[in-house]
Protein backbone atom coordinates (compact mmCIF):
# COMPACT_ATOMS: atom_id res chain seq x y z
CA UNK A 1 0.00 0.00 0.00
CA UNK A 2 2.91 2.61 0.66
CA UNK A 3 3.58 2.10 -2.94
CA UNK A 4 0.93 2.38 -4.70
CA UNK A 5 0.39 5.73 -2.19
CA UNK A 6 4.30 6.97 -3.52
CA UNK A 7 3.14 6.20 -7.12
CA UNK A 8 -0.15 8.08 -6.93
CA UNK A 9 1.68 11.08 -4.70
CA UNK A 10 4.41 11.37 -7.31
CA UNK A 11 2.11 11.27 -10.72
CA UNK A 12 -0.18 13.66 -9.23
CA UNK A 13 2.17 15.78 -7.86
CA UNK A 14 4.16 15.93 -11.23
CA UNK A 15 1.12 16.05 -13.29
CA UNK A 16 -0.21 18.92 -10.93
CA UNK A 17 3.14 20.74 -11.39
CA UNK A 18 2.69 20.34 -14.92
CA UNK A 19 -0.33 21.84 -15.56
CA UNK A 20 -1.47 24.22 -13.17
CA UNK A 21 1.36 25.37 -10.60
CA UNK A 22 4.27 26.18 -13.09
CA UNK A 23 2.97 27.21 -16.05
CA UNK A 24 0.67 29.91 -13.84
CA UNK A 25 3.94 30.46 -12.43
CA UNK A 26 6.20 31.35 -15.29
CA UNK A 27 3.01 33.46 -16.85
CA UNK A 28 2.66 35.84 -13.79
CA UNK A 29 6.53 36.68 -13.22
CA UNK A 30 8.18 35.17 -16.13
CA UNK A 31 11.43 33.32 -15.87
CA UNK A 32 11.73 34.61 -12.05
CA UNK A 33 9.26 31.62 -11.67
CA UNK A 34 12.29 29.08 -13.07
CA UNK A 35 14.51 30.03 -10.27
CA UNK A 36 11.73 29.86 -7.54
CA UNK A 37 11.40 26.33 -8.91
CA UNK A 38 14.51 25.61 -8.62
CA UNK A 39 15.01 27.01 -4.91
CA UNK A 40 11.86 24.67 -3.92
CA UNK A 41 13.41 21.80 -5.86
CA UNK A 42 17.12 22.13 -3.73
CA UNK A 43 16.86 24.25 -0.65
CA UNK A 44 15.47 20.98 1.20
CA UNK A 45 18.73 19.36 0.51
CA UNK A 46 20.74 21.74 2.76
CA UNK A 47 17.66 21.32 5.69
CA UNK A 48 18.43 17.63 5.08
CA UNK A 49 22.22 17.74 5.92
CA UNK A 50 21.51 20.65 8.80
CA UNK A 51 18.69 18.29 10.59
CA UNK A 52 21.07 15.38 10.33
CA UNK A 53 23.93 17.48 11.82
CA UNK A 54 21.49 18.90 14.96
CA UNK A 55 20.25 15.35 15.29
CA UNK A 56 24.34 14.11 15.59
CA UNK A 57 24.95 15.91 18.69
CA UNK A 58 22.61 13.62 20.52
CA UNK A 59 25.19 11.44 21.25
CA UNK A 60 23.06 8.85 23.58
CA UNK A 61 21.18 8.07 20.18
CA UNK A 62 22.14 4.91 17.77
CA UNK A 63 22.91 6.03 14.02
CA UNK A 64 19.13 4.49 13.27
CA UNK A 65 17.39 7.20 16.16
CA UNK A 66 19.51 9.67 14.62
CA UNK A 67 19.16 9.47 10.89
CA UNK A 68 15.15 9.03 12.45
CA UNK A 69 15.10 12.08 14.36
CA UNK A 70 16.40 13.95 12.04
CA UNK A 71 14.32 12.86 9.20
CA UNK A 72 11.57 13.99 11.58
CA UNK A 73 12.44 17.41 11.84
CA UNK A 74 12.92 18.24 8.19
CA UNK A 75 9.11 16.78 8.10
CA UNK A 76 7.88 18.92 10.86
CA UNK A 77 9.44 22.13 8.49
CA UNK A 78 8.10 20.70 5.20
CA UNK A 79 4.47 19.78 6.70
CA UNK A 80 4.43 23.88 8.17
CA UNK A 81 5.10 24.44 4.72
CA UNK A 82 2.34 22.70 3.38
CA UNK A 83 -0.14 24.19 5.49
CA UNK A 84 0.89 27.44 4.59
CA UNK A 85 0.84 26.36 0.82
CA UNK A 86 -2.79 24.87 0.92
CA UNK A 87 -4.29 27.64 2.79
CA UNK A 88 -2.74 29.96 0.76
CA UNK A 89 -4.30 28.58 -2.90
CA UNK A 90 -7.43 28.00 -0.59
CA UNK A 91 -7.91 31.77 -0.17
CA UNK A 92 -6.51 32.84 -3.92
CA UNK A 93 -8.86 33.71 -6.29
CA UNK A 94 -11.30 30.61 -7.41
CA UNK A 95 -11.11 29.22 -4.04
CA UNK A 96 -11.01 25.49 -2.87
CA UNK A 97 -13.12 24.40 -6.14
CA UNK A 98 -10.38 26.57 -8.54
CA UNK A 99 -7.35 25.05 -7.02
CA UNK A 100 -8.73 21.33 -5.85
CA UNK A 101 -5.55 19.43 -7.96
CA UNK A 102 -3.29 21.70 -6.03
CA UNK A 103 -4.84 20.97 -2.77
CA UNK A 104 -5.70 17.46 -2.98
CA UNK A 105 -2.05 17.18 -3.91
CA UNK A 106 -0.48 18.83 -1.22
CA UNK A 107 -2.61 16.74 1.12
CA UNK A 108 -1.79 13.04 -1.44
CA UNK A 109 1.96 13.21 -0.93
CA UNK A 110 1.73 13.45 2.73
CA UNK A 111 0.49 10.38 3.56
CA UNK A 112 2.90 7.94 2.32
CA UNK A 113 5.44 10.31 4.55
CA UNK A 114 3.24 10.14 7.79
CA UNK A 115 3.14 6.26 7.18
CA UNK A 116 6.56 6.10 6.90
CA UNK A 117 7.65 7.92 9.62
CA UNK A 118 4.50 6.35 11.86
CA UNK A 119 6.03 2.54 11.03
CA UNK A 120 9.71 3.57 11.81
CA UNK A 121 9.06 5.31 15.30
CA UNK A 122 6.45 1.82 16.23
CA UNK A 123 9.32 0.13 15.72
CA UNK A 124 11.55 1.93 17.54
CA UNK A 125 10.04 3.39 20.72
CA UNK A 126 6.36 1.46 20.41
CA UNK A 127 3.08 2.80 19.10
CA UNK A 128 2.18 5.30 21.45
CA UNK A 129 5.50 7.65 20.86
CA UNK A 130 4.73 6.81 16.84
CA UNK A 131 1.04 8.28 17.24
CA UNK A 132 2.25 11.03 19.24
CA UNK A 133 4.41 11.63 16.09
CA UNK A 134 2.05 11.38 13.47
CA UNK A 135 0.10 14.03 15.95
CA UNK A 136 2.61 16.60 15.93
CA UNK A 137 2.81 16.41 11.69
CA UNK A 138 -1.21 17.30 11.84
CA UNK A 139 -0.23 19.91 14.25
CA UNK A 140 2.53 21.28 12.21
CA UNK A 141 0.18 21.30 8.52
CA UNK A 142 -2.59 22.92 10.89
CA UNK A 143 -0.62 25.30 12.35
CA UNK A 144 0.87 26.29 8.41
CA UNK A 145 -2.92 26.59 7.26
CA UNK A 146 -3.88 29.05 9.97
CA UNK A 147 -0.65 31.42 9.38
CA UNK A 148 -1.82 31.26 6.11
CA UNK A 149 -5.30 32.60 7.06
CA UNK A 150 -3.87 35.41 8.58
CA UNK A 151 -2.21 37.03 5.58
CA UNK A 152 -4.41 39.15 4.07
CA UNK A 153 -5.53 38.07 0.72
CA UNK A 154 -4.84 40.54 -1.69
CA UNK A 155 -1.27 39.99 -0.30
CA UNK A 156 -1.63 36.66 -1.06
CA UNK A 157 -2.34 37.01 -4.68
CA UNK A 158 0.15 39.88 -5.44
CA UNK A 159 2.71 36.70 -4.36
CA UNK A 160 0.53 33.91 -6.15
CA UNK A 161 3.04 33.23 -8.45
CA UNK A 162 6.03 33.24 -6.14
CA UNK A 163 4.02 30.57 -4.04
CA UNK A 164 3.39 28.60 -6.89
CA UNK A 165 6.64 28.37 -8.38
CA UNK A 166 8.14 27.62 -4.78
CA UNK A 167 5.73 25.13 -3.89
CA UNK A 168 5.89 23.14 -7.22
CA UNK A 169 9.92 22.62 -6.28
CA UNK A 170 8.93 21.88 -2.90
CA UNK A 171 6.16 19.49 -3.82
CA UNK A 172 8.55 17.58 -6.75
CA UNK A 173 11.20 17.31 -3.93
CA UNK A 174 9.76 15.21 -1.64
CA UNK A 175 7.66 13.28 -3.46
CA UNK A 176 10.55 11.97 -5.40
CA UNK A 177 13.28 11.92 -2.74
CA UNK A 178 12.43 8.04 -1.18
CA UNK A 179 10.27 7.08 -4.90
CA UNK A 180 12.46 4.11 -4.75
CA UNK A 181 11.28 2.51 -1.68
CA UNK A 182 8.29 -0.36 -1.34
CA UNK A 183 8.65 -1.04 -5.68
CA UNK A 184 6.25 -3.33 -6.77
CA UNK A 185 7.44 -6.81 -6.89
CA UNK A 186 4.56 -8.95 -8.27
CA UNK A 187 2.55 -9.12 -11.37
CA UNK A 188 -0.44 -7.68 -9.43
CA UNK A 189 1.28 -5.24 -7.51
CA UNK A 190 2.99 -3.76 -10.87
CA UNK A 191 -0.62 -3.65 -12.60
CA UNK A 192 -1.97 -1.66 -9.58
CA UNK A 193 1.51 0.39 -9.53
CA UNK A 194 0.45 1.26 -13.26
CA UNK A 195 -3.56 2.05 -12.25
CA UNK A 196 -2.09 4.45 -9.32
CA UNK A 197 -0.27 6.41 -11.52
CA UNK A 198 -2.80 6.88 -14.21
CA UNK A 199 -5.21 7.93 -11.18
CA UNK A 200 -2.64 10.50 -9.93
CA UNK A 201 -2.24 11.44 -13.62
CA UNK A 202 -5.94 12.20 -13.63
CA UNK A 203 -5.98 14.43 -10.53
CA UNK A 204 -5.75 17.34 -12.74
CA UNK A 205 -9.29 16.57 -14.26
CA UNK A 206 -10.79 18.68 -10.79
CA UNK A 207 -8.57 21.70 -11.64
CA UNK A 208 -10.76 22.71 -14.58
CA UNK A 209 -13.55 24.68 -11.85
CA UNK A 210 -11.20 27.53 -12.39
CA UNK A 211 -11.74 29.77 -15.21
CA UNK A 212 -9.19 29.21 -18.73
CA UNK A 213 -7.40 26.66 -16.08
CA UNK A 214 -9.16 23.40 -18.60
CA UNK A 215 -8.45 25.28 -21.66
CA UNK A 216 -4.70 25.68 -20.99
CA UNK A 217 -4.51 21.77 -19.50
CA UNK A 218 -5.54 21.09 -23.29
CA UNK A 219 -3.47 23.59 -24.46
CA UNK A 220 -0.30 21.93 -23.00
CA UNK A 221 -1.42 18.71 -23.89
CA UNK A 222 -1.86 19.47 -27.75
CA UNK A 223 1.57 21.44 -27.70
CA UNK A 224 3.78 18.10 -26.00
CA UNK A 225 1.64 15.57 -28.58
CA UNK A 226 2.99 17.58 -31.67
CA UNK A 227 6.73 18.07 -30.45
CA UNK A 228 6.55 14.24 -29.54
CA UNK A 229 5.32 13.45 -33.10
CA UNK A 230 8.11 15.53 -34.24
CA UNK A 231 10.84 13.80 -32.51
CA UNK A 232 9.41 10.31 -31.76
CA UNK A 233 10.90 8.90 -35.24
CA UNK A 234 14.76 10.03 -34.54
CA UNK A 235 14.37 8.97 -30.96
CA UNK A 236 13.12 5.69 -31.69
CA UNK A 237 15.72 4.89 -34.36
CA UNK A 238 18.37 6.48 -31.77
CA UNK A 239 17.12 4.09 -28.73
CA UNK A 240 17.24 1.14 -31.50
CA UNK A 241 20.80 1.52 -32.26
CA UNK A 242 21.84 2.17 -28.44
CA UNK A 243 20.09 -1.01 -27.75
CA UNK A 244 21.68 -3.10 -30.15
CA UNK A 245 25.25 -1.21 -30.33
CA UNK A 246 25.65 0.69 -27.51
CA UNK A 247 27.46 -2.43 -24.78
CA UNK A 248 29.95 -3.20 -27.96
CA UNK A 249 30.77 0.51 -28.85
CA UNK A 250 31.31 0.97 -24.53
CA UNK A 251 33.63 -2.24 -24.47
CA UNK A 252 35.57 -0.62 -27.70
CA UNK A 253 36.12 2.34 -25.81
CA UNK A 254 37.84 0.49 -22.50
CA UNK A 255 40.52 -1.22 -25.21
CA UNK A 256 41.45 2.01 -25.77
CA UNK A 257 43.44 2.02 -22.55
CA UNK A 258 43.87 4.08 -19.55
CA UNK A 259 45.76 7.13 -20.09
CA UNK A 260 44.51 9.92 -18.37
CA UNK A 261 43.19 11.77 -21.41
CA UNK A 262 41.36 9.22 -22.53
CA UNK A 263 39.98 8.23 -18.90
CA UNK A 264 38.72 12.06 -18.87
CA UNK A 265 37.37 11.99 -22.23
CA UNK A 266 35.30 8.54 -21.33
CA UNK A 267 33.96 10.45 -18.44
CA UNK A 268 32.90 13.27 -20.31
CA UNK A 269 32.77 12.57 -23.73
CA UNK A 270 29.44 11.37 -25.77
CA UNK A 271 27.61 12.87 -23.17
CA UNK A 272 24.26 13.26 -25.12
CA UNK A 273 24.21 9.96 -26.73
CA UNK A 274 22.79 9.00 -29.79
CA UNK A 275 19.10 9.89 -28.54
CA UNK A 276 20.38 13.60 -27.88
CA UNK A 277 22.34 13.82 -31.19
CA UNK A 278 18.95 12.52 -32.84
CA UNK A 279 16.75 14.77 -31.44
CA UNK A 280 19.46 17.43 -32.26
CA UNK A 281 18.43 16.44 -35.56
CA UNK A 282 14.53 17.39 -35.14
CA UNK A 283 14.64 20.43 -33.11
CA UNK A 284 17.67 22.20 -34.84
CA UNK A 285 18.99 20.88 -37.44
CA UNK A 286 22.10 19.34 -39.33
CA UNK A 287 24.61 22.10 -38.23
CA UNK A 288 24.00 22.25 -34.65
CA UNK A 289 24.13 18.02 -34.71
CA UNK A 290 27.18 18.42 -36.30
CA UNK A 291 28.34 20.89 -33.62
CA UNK A 292 27.44 19.12 -30.71
CA UNK A 293 28.87 15.85 -32.00
CA UNK A 294 32.27 18.11 -32.06
CA UNK A 295 31.86 19.60 -28.82
CA UNK A 296 30.77 16.10 -27.00
CA UNK A 297 33.51 14.11 -28.96
CA UNK A 298 36.78 15.92 -29.41
CA UNK A 299 36.60 18.50 -27.31
CA UNK A 300 36.59 16.29 -23.90
CA UNK A 301 39.80 14.83 -25.12
CA UNK A 302 41.24 18.15 -25.92
CA UNK A 303 40.94 18.97 -21.79
CA UNK A 304 41.93 15.28 -21.06
CA UNK A 305 45.45 16.23 -22.47
CA UNK A 306 45.65 19.89 -21.01
CA UNK A 307 44.76 18.33 -17.67
CA UNK A 308 47.75 15.69 -18.65
CA UNK A 309 50.07 18.38 -18.82
CA UNK A 310 48.94 20.76 -16.22
CA UNK A 311 49.20 17.88 -13.63
CA UNK A 312 52.69 16.34 -14.88
CA UNK A 313 53.45 20.07 -13.51
CA UNK A 314 53.06 18.82 -10.03
CA UNK A 315 55.85 16.40 -10.61
CA UNK A 316 56.86 13.29 -11.97
CA UNK A 317 54.61 10.47 -11.39
CA UNK A 318 51.95 12.66 -10.91
CA UNK A 319 49.48 11.73 -14.20
CA UNK A 320 49.82 8.08 -12.87
CA UNK A 321 48.63 8.30 -9.50
CA UNK A 322 45.69 10.92 -11.07
CA UNK A 323 44.73 8.16 -13.74
CA UNK A 324 45.21 5.43 -10.77
CA UNK A 325 42.94 7.30 -8.75
CA UNK A 326 40.46 8.07 -11.58
CA UNK A 327 40.04 4.23 -13.04
CA UNK A 328 39.09 3.46 -9.63
CA UNK A 329 36.40 5.73 -9.33
CA UNK A 330 32.87 3.50 -10.06
CA UNK A 331 31.92 3.32 -13.52
CA UNK A 332 28.39 3.97 -14.96
CA UNK A 333 26.27 1.33 -14.40
CA UNK A 334 23.78 0.96 -17.28
CA UNK A 335 22.93 -2.07 -19.20
CA UNK A 336 20.66 -1.53 -22.66
CA UNK A 337 17.73 -1.26 -20.03
CA UNK A 338 18.30 1.00 -18.03
CA UNK A 339 19.79 3.59 -21.30
CA UNK A 340 15.93 3.12 -22.33
CA UNK A 341 14.69 4.29 -19.39
CA UNK A 342 17.23 7.26 -18.84
CA UNK A 343 16.49 8.19 -22.44
CA UNK A 344 12.74 7.95 -22.41
CA UNK A 345 12.60 9.65 -18.64
CA UNK A 346 14.25 12.71 -19.66
CA UNK A 347 12.51 12.75 -23.00
CA UNK A 348 8.98 12.92 -21.27
CA UNK A 349 10.06 15.48 -18.77
CA UNK A 350 11.07 17.41 -21.32
CA UNK A 351 8.35 17.28 -23.10
CA UNK A 352 6.34 18.75 -20.27
CA UNK A 353 8.81 21.57 -19.84
CA UNK A 354 8.17 22.44 -23.62
CA UNK A 355 4.92 22.52 -22.92
CA UNK A 356 5.15 24.50 -20.40
CA UNK A 357 7.73 27.14 -21.71
CA UNK A 358 5.93 27.41 -24.63
CA UNK A 359 2.35 28.16 -23.63
CA UNK A 360 3.57 30.44 -20.67
CA UNK A 361 6.24 32.41 -21.60
CA UNK A 362 5.83 35.52 -23.65
CA UNK A 363 7.76 35.25 -27.28
CA UNK A 364 9.98 37.77 -26.67
CA UNK A 365 11.08 36.34 -22.24
CA UNK A 366 15.07 35.86 -23.72
CA UNK A 367 15.69 38.17 -26.38
CA UNK A 368 17.59 40.54 -24.23
CA UNK A 369 20.35 38.36 -24.33
CA UNK A 370 20.35 36.68 -27.55
CA UNK A 371 23.49 35.53 -28.71
CA UNK A 372 25.49 37.94 -25.91
CA UNK A 373 28.30 36.42 -23.95
CA UNK A 374 26.08 36.61 -20.74
CA UNK A 375 23.73 33.94 -22.37
CA UNK A 376 26.61 31.39 -22.82
CA UNK A 377 28.23 31.71 -19.19
CA UNK A 378 24.92 31.45 -17.73
CA UNK A 379 23.83 28.78 -19.73
CA UNK A 380 27.39 27.11 -19.41
CA UNK A 381 27.11 27.51 -15.39
CA UNK A 382 23.63 26.47 -15.08
CA UNK A 383 24.06 23.20 -17.19
CA UNK A 384 26.95 22.25 -15.34
CA UNK A 385 25.09 22.53 -11.73
CA UNK A 386 21.97 21.33 -13.04
CA UNK A 387 22.84 18.21 -15.33
CA UNK A 388 20.45 16.34 -17.22
CA UNK A 389 20.54 14.10 -20.57
CA UNK A 390 20.99 14.19 -24.75
CA UNK A 391 16.72 14.17 -24.68
CA UNK A 392 16.77 17.86 -22.39
CA UNK A 393 17.68 19.55 -26.07
CA UNK A 394 13.60 18.92 -26.68
CA UNK A 395 12.89 21.46 -23.60
CA UNK A 396 15.59 23.43 -24.56
CA UNK A 397 14.24 24.34 -27.90
CA UNK A 398 10.92 25.76 -26.45
CA UNK A 399 13.57 28.14 -24.82
CA UNK A 400 15.02 28.68 -28.22
CA UNK A 401 11.80 29.70 -29.85
CA UNK A 402 11.59 32.60 -27.16
CA UNK A 403 15.02 34.12 -28.31
CA UNK A 404 17.57 31.66 -26.23
CA UNK A 405 20.24 31.36 -29.25
CA UNK A 406 20.65 27.78 -30.54
CA UNK A 407 24.59 28.12 -29.49
CA UNK A 408 23.74 28.39 -25.63
CA UNK A 409 21.39 25.34 -25.79
CA UNK A 410 24.20 23.53 -27.08
CA UNK A 411 26.14 24.68 -24.33
CA UNK A 412 23.67 24.05 -21.64
CA UNK A 413 22.79 20.33 -23.24
CA UNK A 414 26.19 19.58 -23.39
CA UNK A 415 27.52 20.68 -20.15
CA UNK A 416 24.75 19.66 -18.39
CA UNK A 417 24.83 15.88 -20.06
CA UNK A 418 28.36 15.40 -19.09
CA UNK A 419 29.05 17.74 -15.70
CA UNK A 420 27.18 17.34 -13.04
CA UNK A 421 27.83 17.97 -9.25
CA UNK A 422 28.87 14.23 -8.76
CA UNK A 423 31.21 14.05 -11.76
CA UNK A 424 33.07 17.67 -10.61
CA UNK A 425 33.02 16.07 -6.97
CA UNK A 426 34.73 13.24 -8.41
CA UNK A 427 36.87 14.59 -10.66
CA UNK A 428 38.08 17.29 -8.68
CA UNK A 429 38.93 14.58 -6.00
CA UNK A 430 40.84 12.33 -7.96
CA UNK A 431 42.52 15.33 -10.16
CA UNK A 432 42.86 18.25 -7.63
CA UNK A 433 43.09 21.36 -8.31
CA UNK A 434 45.72 21.78 -10.52
CA UNK A 435 44.32 19.17 -12.81
CA UNK A 436 40.17 19.89 -12.62
CA UNK A 437 40.31 23.62 -13.61
CA UNK A 438 42.35 23.58 -16.66
CA UNK A 439 39.50 20.72 -17.41
CA UNK A 440 36.71 22.63 -16.92
CA UNK A 441 38.55 26.24 -18.35
CA UNK A 442 38.89 24.25 -21.56
CA UNK A 443 35.71 22.29 -21.69
CA UNK A 444 33.83 25.46 -21.03
CA UNK A 445 35.30 27.37 -23.44
CA UNK A 446 36.01 25.30 -26.49
CA UNK A 447 32.14 24.39 -26.01
CA UNK A 448 31.73 27.87 -26.24
CA UNK A 449 33.54 28.31 -29.09
CA UNK A 450 31.53 25.77 -31.26
CA UNK A 451 28.47 27.75 -29.97
CA UNK A 452 29.47 30.89 -31.50
CA UNK A 453 29.82 29.26 -34.55
CA UNK A 454 26.56 27.82 -34.58
CA UNK A 455 25.04 31.09 -33.98
CA UNK A 456 27.04 32.57 -36.96
CA UNK A 457 26.18 29.52 -38.79
CA UNK A 458 22.76 28.43 -37.97
CA UNK A 459 21.03 31.14 -35.67
CA UNK A 460 17.92 30.15 -36.78
CA UNK A 461 16.68 26.43 -36.49
CA UNK A 462 16.22 24.50 -39.22
CA UNK A 463 14.85 20.92 -38.12
CA UNK A 464 14.45 18.17 -39.74
CA UNK A 465 11.16 16.41 -40.16
CA UNK A 466 9.18 13.97 -41.70
CA UNK A 467 5.79 12.78 -42.61
CA UNK A 468 3.25 13.57 -39.58
CA UNK A 469 1.63 9.86 -40.25
CA UNK A 470 5.57 8.38 -39.20
CA UNK A 471 5.66 10.82 -36.39
CA UNK A 472 2.17 9.14 -35.00
CA UNK A 473 3.14 5.88 -35.63
CA UNK A 474 6.55 6.45 -34.01
CA UNK A 475 4.72 8.50 -30.76
CA UNK A 476 2.60 5.23 -30.28
CA UNK A 477 5.22 2.49 -30.55
CA UNK A 478 7.25 4.75 -27.96
CA UNK A 479 4.13 5.03 -25.63
CA UNK A 480 3.37 1.24 -26.15
CA UNK A 481 7.46 0.97 -25.29
CA UNK A 482 7.27 3.52 -22.07
CA UNK A 483 4.00 1.79 -20.94
CA UNK A 484 5.30 -2.27 -20.86
CA UNK A 485 9.04 -0.95 -19.55
CA UNK A 486 7.33 0.86 -16.71
CA UNK A 487 4.61 -1.86 -15.90
CA UNK A 488 7.57 -4.34 -16.01
CA UNK A 489 9.71 -2.40 -13.15
CA UNK A 490 6.91 -0.05 -11.39
CA UNK A 491 6.11 3.22 -12.95
CA UNK A 492 8.50 5.20 -10.05
CA UNK A 493 11.76 3.14 -11.49
CA UNK A 494 11.30 3.68 -14.64
CA UNK A 495 10.68 7.90 -14.14
CA UNK A 496 13.91 7.60 -11.51
CA UNK A 497 15.87 6.13 -14.45
CA UNK A 498 17.12 9.24 -15.66
CA UNK A 499 17.91 10.14 -11.89
CA UNK A 500 20.45 7.35 -10.82
CA UNK A 501 22.57 6.02 -13.81
CA UNK A 502 25.15 5.53 -11.15
CA UNK A 503 24.22 2.69 -9.30
CA UNK A 504 25.59 3.14 -5.62
CA UNK A 505 23.27 1.21 -3.68
CA UNK A 506 22.79 1.29 -0.34
CA UNK A 507 21.32 -0.10 3.06
CA UNK A 508 19.21 1.81 5.34
CA UNK A 509 20.27 0.28 8.63
CA UNK A 510 17.59 -1.64 10.80
CA UNK A 511 15.04 -0.42 8.46
CA UNK A 512 15.41 -1.93 5.49
CA UNK A 513 11.85 -1.28 4.27
CA UNK A 514 12.23 2.36 4.34
CA UNK A 515 11.64 3.56 7.57
CA UNK A 516 14.94 5.86 7.66
CA UNK A 517 13.11 8.28 5.60
CA UNK A 518 14.31 11.85 5.54
CA UNK A 519 17.68 10.94 6.96
CA UNK A 520 19.65 8.87 4.64
CA UNK A 521 22.08 10.02 2.35
CA UNK A 522 20.99 10.97 -1.34
CA UNK A 523 23.02 10.39 -3.96
CA UNK A 524 23.50 13.27 -6.67
CA UNK A 525 24.32 11.71 -9.90
CA UNK A 526 24.88 14.52 -12.27
CA UNK A 527 23.46 17.20 -9.99
CA UNK A 528 20.05 15.32 -9.34
CA UNK A 529 19.04 14.28 -5.76
CA UNK A 530 17.90 10.59 -5.99
CA UNK A 531 17.77 7.81 -3.37
CA UNK A 532 19.16 4.03 -4.54
CA UNK A 533 18.55 1.07 -2.54
CA UNK A 534 19.94 -2.55 -3.20
CA UNK A 535 17.99 -4.87 -5.93
CA UNK A 536 17.01 -6.99 -3.19
CA UNK A 537 15.54 -4.95 -1.37
CA UNK A 538 13.79 -2.99 -4.17
CA UNK A 539 12.47 -5.67 -6.08
CA UNK A 540 12.26 -5.94 -9.87
CA UNK A 541 14.99 -3.09 -10.27
CA UNK A 542 16.17 -2.61 -14.58
CA UNK A 543 16.12 -6.05 -15.59
CA UNK A 544 19.30 -6.58 -13.29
Amino acid sequence: MLGLLRTFAATAAAAVVATHLLPDALSTIGLWGAGAFLVGLVAPLMLHELTARLASRKSALSPARVALEAGFVGLVVHHVGDGLGIGAYAALPGGVLGHLDVILALIAHTVPLVAVVTLAYRGEYGLPVALRRAGVLAGASALGVVVSFAVPPSALASVSGWIGALVSGVLLHIVTHDWLEDLPKTEGARLADLLAAALGLSLVLLGGHEHGHEAGGAELLNTARAVAERGAPFLLVALVASFLLGDRVKADLQKLGNSLPLLIARRLGFALGAEGLALGLATYGIAWTLGATLATTVIPLVAGAVALLAVALAGEGAPQRAAERLAQLPETVSDRFQRFDRSTAIWVVSLALFAVFTTSLSDAALYGSLGGPSELLGSALLGSVLGSGGPAVVALSALTEKGLSPGAALVGVALSSALGVRVLRELGGALGAAGIVPVLVWLACLTGAVALGINQVAPIPNPLALPAVIGRGAALALLILIVVRAERVGVRRWLAGWLTPHAHAHHHGAHEHGTDHHAHSSSMPNGSAATTRSPDASGPSAEA
